[in-house]
Order: structure tokens, then sequence, then C-alpha cells
């Protein structure tokens, strides 16, 4: 499974890549740090799974991913944030996110749903 990183922070992106390291079957194919880079590398990429902060210097994580979700509608999304107000959670969820979670309470649970999402990859049936 191919994984694309969106977080501003230098600290937390090496967190994220730090927490992944050595999870078979997953690829860390980019990682940008505002809202350009983010659309440009997404596209580039195509990646299976995305990991999204909210906050970004330039924007919001949203406009990344209302820039995307049409052309990538297969992609799930990990929205990570540590905004976690309800109204950011109903808008990242109504923007395509599939999962939202807040850093600072749930920064463990990443490793988790991307091993459940790799899983559910290899165990879909061929058509």
């Amino acid at each position: 499974m191919d994984l694309f990183i969106v977080e501003d922070s230098i600290p937390v992106r090496d967190r994220l890549v730090r927490t992944l390291e050595g999870l078979e079957g997953l690829d860390i194919v980019g990682t940008a740090e505002d809202v350009t880079a983010a659309i440009a590398g997404l596209e580039d990429n195509h990646p299976d799974a995305l990991i999204l902060d909210l906050q970004l210097p330039s924007g919001s994580g949203l406009q990344v991913l209302r820039a995307v979700r049409e052309k990538l509608p297969a992609m799930r999304v990990i929205v990570m944030t540590n905004f976690a107000a309800e109204p950011y959670r109903k808008a990242a969820l109504a923007a395509g996110a599939e999962v939202f979670l807040d850093k600072s309470a749930e920064f463990a649970r990443v490793r988790d749903i991307l091993s459940e999402w790799r899983d559910q990859a290899v165990n879909r049936p061929l058509h």
C-alpha cells in the first residue's frame, strides 16, 4: 500500500515515519508540507492512502482533499489534527476523510488503521 503524508510540522512528520517504519506492505511514496505541494504530490503518486493535517501554512488540508478527491476516489484518508473539535470532524468526513484523529490523543491508532487497510486490500478478491 502506497502512503502519502501531508504534515507541515517536521517533528510530527518524522514521528509518523518512525511509527510506520517496518510496517510490511506499506511504502511512503511522498510527503508535503503545504497545499500546493500536497496536491501536486498526490496527483503524481496516486497513493492508496493519505495522512492529512488540517492546518497547513498555505491553507487547509480540506482544500487538498477537495482538490484531489475526484481524481483519486479510492484513496483512503486519515485526517490527523490538533483541532479535533466536532465541526472540524464533520467537515473532514464530509470532504471524504474516512478517519479523523486527534494528534495529541490518538496518534498511536495510525499504525493499526493502516495495517487494517493494508490487510483489507490484500484480501480483496480479484474481479
